[in-house]
Formats: C-alpha cells, sequence, structure tokens
C-alpha cells in the first residue's frame, strides 16, 4: 500500500465519523445526521488500525492517525455530553420551566 492510500484512508474515515458525529453534512441528503453508535464503532476501527500498524508507520503517517484519533474523540465525548444534557433536561420538569421562562425573558427584551 502506498503512501497517499493509507492517509486517503485516513481522511475517508475520518469525514465518514464527522458526519456519524453530525458535525458535517451528509453529502446526500445535505443534512447534518448524527449517528453516535455509527461514529464509536468508526472510532473503534482507527484504533484498530493504530494498534495493527504501529511501527509500520513513517513520522508523518503516525502523528495524523493520532491526531485523527485525538479529533475523534474529543468530539465524541463533546457529542455524547450534548446528548446526556439535552435528556436531563428533557426529564427534568423545573429545568424545562427554567429555560422556558429564560426564552421569554429574551423574547421581551427583544421587543
Amino acid at each position: 500500500m502506498e503512501k497517499t492510500d493509507f492517509i486517503e484512508l485516513l481522511h475517508f474515515l475520518h469525514i465518514l465519523c464527522w458526519q456519524a458525529l453530525g458535525k458535517v453534512a451528509n453529502p446526500v441528503s445535505g443534512k447534518p445526521e448524527k449517528n453516535l453508535q455509527f461514529a464509536k464503532r468508526l472510532i473503534d476501527i482507527i484504533e484498530t488500525l493504530q494498534l495493527k500498524t504501529k511501527g509500520n508507520l513513517d513520522e508523518d503517517e503516525k502523528k495524523m492517525l493520532d491526531s485523527i484519533l485525538t479529533d475523534l474523540r474529543l468530539n465524541y465525548v463533546d457529542e455524547m455530553n450534548k446528548e446526556k444534557s439535552s435528556e436531563e433536561k428533557k426529564e427534568d420538569p423545573q429545568a424545562k420551566k427554567d429555560e422556558q421562562s429564560e426564552s421569554e425573558g429574551k423574547n421581551k427584551d427583544n421587543s
């Protein structure tokens, strides 16, 4: 496998994972479509690539792979936290009231 093939594979997986995280629009629908289960699976696949290629990559490839994994892991955790926070707000009636009051206050200020 040529170096460019490996880098193209990493780019492909990186972009696909960004789409699954809902950070980039799906090219077919033109809309962001979040699928965190698929994003996690892609991250696992990239981690497997990292393990299986250890010691066989040049420095640029290694840095790129490490950077992509760090980026995707951080964004995955961010999206998971957003979902958890959103679910907690749905379950907490007081949070809904507070959010609604806050929204009404902003609307009055804009009038």
